[in-house]
């Protein structure tokens, strides 16, 4: 397999490089984002068309779309408070859904900025944590579905490697590559997941075919939910998953936003 060695201590590296950038150019960054949201609404309603209109995009849970063991109907994988896939889940705390895209760059900086604090309160239990890998941006691949390719890779590792899962996520925004790449080869995220302590023998199997399908077939979900880009969050007090639940009013670039909104619920 290609060599490609994950950073040291993802998570951390990638949150110092982000909150410097923040620090630097603040009103840049904000202006990027924004305009990057648009353009990503605007890629995702294409895409979705697309989909929908695609008599092969099997529904979510039918036969040939293979879902990880813990995925709930939504397509969301649940980390529980040890970091496990479907492990230890509560289910009277707020539950937060994140929807992502590997190729995404926002998603990228959504995860530098919150990922620490996402941890902590699901470490503690005070929220359900739920990630959705989904694919909108396989046009910005070179023609290798990378998004696809990354999303199916994601399930398989939550469905046979689910201790591994969490770290996988942060290690492949950790190595992301850049928009309008051919993206990480199979043989590259290989490596990644294997680097994060998934067995060979997993990581031989994370181009499976249904599993890819599975990810198509999670974002077609994903728009039926209400999701129209990417990062997306959805919380629901409820500790249900729960229709008109995305948030819109809460800023989660900024550090610390979405952590103080998630603990107010709790207060």
């Amino acid at each position: 397999m290609a060599s490609k060695t994950p950073k040291p201590d993802a998570r951390a590296a990638a949150k110092a490089k982000a909150q410097a950038q923040v620090r630097a150019q603040e009103r840049k960054t904000t202006m990027m984002i924004v305009a990057g949201s648009v353009v990503g609404l605007a890629l995702f309603g294409a895409l979705i068309f697309f989909i929908v209109n695609q008599s092969k995009v099997p529904e979510l849970g039918s036969d040939g779309a293979t879902a990880p063991a813990a995925a709930d109907a939504t397509g969301g994988i649940p980390v529980g408070t040890t970091g496990v896939v479907g492990e230890a889940v509560p289910t009277d705390v707020p539950r937060v859904d994140i929807y992502l895209d590997f190729m995404c760059p926002i998603c990228g900086t959504f995860e530098a900025i919150n990922a620490e604090d996402l941890d902590e309160l699901r470490e503690a239990g005070d929220i359900s944590l739920y990630y959705h890998p989904i694919s909108i941006l396989d046009r910005y691949s070179s023609g290798t579905e990378f998004s696809t390719r990354a999303a199916g890779a994601a399930g398989v590792v939550a469905d046979q490697a689910p201790e591994q899962f969490h770290d996988f996520v942060a290690t492949m925004f950790a190595n992301q590559p850049e928009e309008n790449s051919t993206g990480l080869s199979d043989e590259e995220i290989a490596d990644l997941a294997i680097a994060v302590g998934v067995t060979e023998g997993v990581a031989a199997n994370l181009a499976d075919d249904d599993f890819k399908k599975w990810a198509t077939a999670a974002t077609q979900q994903a728009s039926v939910d209400g999701m129209q880009g990417t990062p997306t969050v959805r919380v629901s007090e409820s500790g249900e998953f729960a229709d008109g639940a995305i948030l819109e009013d809460v800023d989660y670039f900024t550090e610390g936003s979405l952590k103080a909104y998630l603990e107010s619920l709790g207060s």
